[in-house]
Formats: structure tokens, C-alpha cells, sequence
């Protein structure tokens, strides 16, 4: 097809306002990216038109483990089987995704100009925004941002570990400034951004939360113990943080799939009165869908529209899969019973949860 003469060009670019907001509500995510192509003035309405509904299942993010080259891609999920939504950029595909958070993605390799770090690229798929950061730790098991990077205040968090260290690191970076703490922890776990505070879980059953405005303050946690006695079996179960609203939730489930336990998911909620919380045990999630993945920051979804609903997406109930080489699990938690999910194979492949964002700022 030949391209359109600099006046069709110039006749789309002037479509007023809210025409472009009529088309663009009947666009999957995919054509949205398509029409931001088109020209300047339909990419900038395109990225400020918050086009995408907050009850939606969110993407996988997916790479086959083998063989290489890895392969990221982004694949909706519809009728209870993933499609294929869009493939990451070229420049992307040789290194390794550690972070889905807020609408972005975090990517790190160790170049060689880099001594005993690695850099990190944030990329947000959707309006092809970019940002590197460096130097980072050696090896980032996740990444997770307090807001968009494109904004001064933003902060970009990582777990992960330095070089010859056989234990995990927290590390704050403020990318307004340049500058980078790093956090005194021991045996951190999980890490997530909500409601300008830091939370981050450890192995040790606590809960530490940092709030860095309008100063620097930490905060303690005791979590309830997994375990009776002289029972704790060190990486037989994983513990994953998932912000719900104003709510923080605490998902522990077993990754042994050899041993026999009574109860293979527990779920835990943060309680406040006044100046005080504490964690407690819970048996609902509210009506809630928590989405939990190894490297992505835990995706909630409420009022799941009935169009969306599938085998797949089922409300009250936690996804997430013990190891690499398992399939997705559903876990109900008004049954308490767990089930493999029919109709995704994702058994051997590296895989996430993206909650895709058309806003730039």
C-alpha cells in the first residue's frame, strides 16, 4: 500500500479530541498500539486517553526457559487460553525480565562497562517508553517502581543479589536524584510499592514497612508463624505481597510438591486500628482475583466484568504455580481446594502478570 500524501497525513492528525476517544474505545490493547504509529498527534492522544478498564485479567508476560534465545512476549488471555498480543522489542529479548510493575517492565543484563553490577531498562510496552538505570545489583530478582519513572519522585526498588553474595539485598533507588540506598534486612522475601510505602516480607515471618515521606521511618510486623515447632523446612514454602485497594495481603503457599501439607495456600491481610497493625489470617478475598508471579509484582482485580469471566478468571480466587516446570494453579479460598488450570500450558516457561497502562505520566 503506498503511503498517504503529506495532506491525508496532516486531515487524520487534525481528528478532534473526543472522535479519537469514540474510536479508540472499541480497540483491542494490540490495534491501540497500531493507531499510536499512525503520527504525533494520535500517539500523544493515544498515551493520555486512559483507554484500558481496570477489570481485566491481566497479560502474561512469557518466555519459553528452552532452548535459547529467550523469546518475551506479552499474550492477553481470552476464553480461558492465552493469545498472542505483542512481542517485546528486539532490543529486549536477550536479557532478563525482573519486574512487572505499574504498567512497566524491568529488564537487566551485566555489560562489561558495568563492574560487578548490572543495568537495568524500565520499558512500558504500550507507548514504547524507556528509561535506563544503572549500576544495579549484580543479579535482580525483581524489580518494582512507586510510580511512573518518568516522574521526579519516583523510586525504583530492587531484590536481588550482589556479586559472590549468597544472600538477597533490598536497594532503593531515587531516580530523581541519582542516588541508591541500600536497605539493612535480613532474608528479604518479597517486595512491594502501595500507597507510598514500601513493604517488604522476609523470611524470618516478619513484615517490614518503609515510609519515606514526609520522613524516614520503619516499621515492624510480626507475621504469623507457617509452622509448628521445630517444623520450618527453609524453601519449602514462598510468600508473595498483593496490594487490594488499601489493603496489603500476604500469600503463602508450599513449593515442595513432594511433601503431603494439610493446607498448600494460606492467605494473610494487614489490620489497622489507628497507630497499630497487625497481621491476620483471612479465609476471603473480598470478591478479589490475585494474580502471583515470580517476578512480577501480585496483580488484583475486582469486579470482574461477566464479559471477561472464563474457566480462567474466577472471583475469590488466587493464580500462581509453585515451580517453573508447573503449571498454573487455582487456589479457591472458599473451598480451600487447589486445581491445575486447564487450557494454559505454561509448564517450563518463564512467566509473569502484566496489568498493561496507556498513561505516560
Amino acid at each position: 500500500m503506498a503511503p498517504p500524501h503529506k495532506g491525508e497525513e496532516e486531515r487524520w492528525s487534525q481528528l478532534q479530541m473526543n472522535v479519537m476517544e469514540m474510536i479508540l474505545k472499541h480497540l483491542t490493547i494490540v490495534d491501540h498500539i497500531r493507531v499510536g504509529a499512525v503520527c504525533k498527534s494520535w500517539w500523544s492522544t493515544n498515551s493520555t486517553i486512559n483507554f484500558l478498564p481496570d477489570s481485566r485479567a491481566p497479560w502474561l508476560v512469557v518466555s519459553p526457559s528452552s532452548p535459547a534465545p529467550r523469546r518475551w512476549s506479552l499474550c492477553p488471555i481470552s476464553n480461558g487460553r492465552r493469545s498472542f498480543g505483542m512481542e517485546i522489542p528486539e532490543a529486549f529479548q536477550s536479557q532478563w525480565c525482573c519486574g512487572s510493575s505499574k504498567g512497566w517492565l524491568t529488564f537487566s543484563h551485566n555489560p562489561p562497562e558495568v563492574f560487578l553490577g548490572s543495568k537495568a531498562h524500565l520499558l512500558n510496552p504500550i507507548t514504547g517508553a524507556t528509561l535506563d538505570i544503572y549500576p544495579c545489583s549484580h543479579h535482580i530478582v525483581k524489580g518494582i517502581i512507586s510510580t511512573s519513572p518518568l516522574a521526579t519522585d519516583c523510586l525504583f526498588i530492587t531484590l536481588g543479589y550482589e556479586f559472590f553474595d549468597l544472600y538477597k539485598t533490598v536497594t532503593v533507588h531515587n531516580l530523581g536524584n541519582h542516588m541508591f540506598e541500600r536497605l539493612e534486612i535480613d532474608d528479604p522475601m518479597d517486595i512491594m510499592f502501595h500507597h507510598g510505602s514500601l513493604y517488604v516480607l522476609t523470611d524470618s515471618e516478619k513484615l517490614n514497612v518503609y515510609m519515606f515521606e514526609p520522613c524516614h521511618k520503619v516499621l515492624v510486623i510480626p507475621v504469623p508463624s507457617l509452622f509448628r515447632k521445630g517444623d520450618h523446612h527453609p524453601g519449602s514454602y514462598q510468600g508473595r505481597l498483593v496490594g487490594a485497594d488499601g489493603d496489603i495481603f500476604i500469600v503463602y503457599y508450599s513449593t515442595d510438591g513432594s511433601r503431603s501439607e494439610p493446607q498448600q495456600l494460606k492467605v494473610f491481610k494487614v489490620r489497622e486500628r489507628g497507630l497499630r497493625r497487625r497481621v491476620v489470617e483471612v479465609n476471603s478475598l473480598g470478591g478479589c482475583t490475585f494474580f502471583i508471579g515470580g517476578f512480577s509484582e501480585g496483580v488484583s482485580v475486582s469486579n470482574m466484568k461477566s464479559s471477561l469471566e472464563s474457566e480462567l478468571i474466577k472471583s475469590d480466587c488466587i493464580y500462581y504455580r509453585r515451580r517453573v516446570k508447573d503449571n498454573l494453579r487455582r487456589y479457591c479460598m472458599q473451598t480451600g481446594r487447589t486445581v491445575q488450570v486447564a487450557g494454559l500450558e505454561v509448564a517450563g516457561d518463564l512467566l509473569g502478570w502484566f496489568t498493561p497502562k496507556s498513561r505516560t505520566d
